[in-house]
């Protein structure tokens, strides 16, 4: 069950919509919303939080990046009242990355925006999305920059290859997919595994959903270009409005880096996505 909802607080042009989606999903399952704004400024400059005196030269640099956090947990503050949803916010006193994970061993799920090309903010992490994902040990909802409504009852599209990342997507998942409208789960023929094996695995699925109250329409599609475009194009013909998929990543040593279909899906999602790794 979904009990703690995490969402990234800031100034960005895309915090209200982000911060609505998480809202209306909190209040939709019950849960908990916690909104963290980041101070922007590594934990171990101040490991004990924040404190700077006034009219010092540390003050006038990092005291507008404190009042930054302030004013963008303040619009928090008013949008999950509006919304009539339990919530918390909190100061994190780290940069955008490390402290969001950090405060994901918290919760059950983090919802993020897709990166913007187009604007920078003070604490953004580059890559912010997929730092978490791989990193963070907890499901994430990434928020396209497109900014969609509230998040509501809808069709959800899960895509499925048998490995280890999308059954934990898909048990990640379990709580949205009883408040939806309907479950289509998908296979890509031609990938790992084949067709053959997904079929064998259908009545597995189909029984597991159902214990949780859950019933999936079973799809196979061949590929059509690559999987990312081809889940994202399904995805807009069934009408789904949120995608769940695993997230494939190579380790640090090799630099943070996704699999081909997560990245795609990542970089041009027009859906909210939830990825687990």
């Amino acid at each position: 069950m979904l009990k703690t909802i995490l969402v990234h607080v800031d100034e960005s042009v895309h915090a209200p919509a982000r911060i609505r989606y998480a809202a209306a999903l909190a209040h939709a399952i019950g849960a908990h919303l916690v909104g963290a704004a980041m101070f922007g400024v590594s934990r171990s400059v101040f490991p004990h939080g924040y404190d700077s005196r006034p009219g010092t030269l540390s003050a006038s640099y990092f005291k507008p990046l404190a009042d930054n956090a302030a004013r963008a947990l303040a619009a928090f503050e008013q949008i999950a009242g509006e919304m009539g949803v339990r919530h918390e916010k909190r100061f994190v006193c780290d940069q955008a990355d490390d402290g969001l994970a950090r405060m994901a061993r918290f919760a059950d799920l983090v919802v993020v925006s897709q990166d913007d090309p187009s604007e920078s903010m003070p604490d953004m992490a580059e890559r912010l999305p997929e730092y978490l994902i791989l990193s963070c040990a907890r499901p994430v909802i990434v928020v396209p920059r497109s900014d969609p409504p509230p998040w509501h009852s809808q069709k959800v599209l899960v895509a499925w290859d048998g490995g280890k990342e999308a059954s934990f997507a898909l048990s990640a998942s379990l709580p949205l997919l009883r408040h939806s409208t309907g479950v289509v789960l998908v296979s890509i023929a031609g990938r790992d595994p084949s067709e053959e094996a997904f079929r064998m695995e259908q009545s597995d699925l189909k029984h597991f959903l159902s214990r949780h109250h859950v019933t999936p329409h079973m799809l196979v599609r061949d590929a059509w270009h690559d999987t990312g475009h081809d889940l994202l194009a399904l995805a807009r013909e069934a009408g789904c409005g949120l995608l769940v998929m695993g997230c494939y990543g190579h380790g640090r040593f090799r630099e943070l880096c996704m699999g081909g279909a997560s990245r795609t899906v990542l970089a041009d999602a027009d859906i909210p996505v939830l990825y687990a790794h």
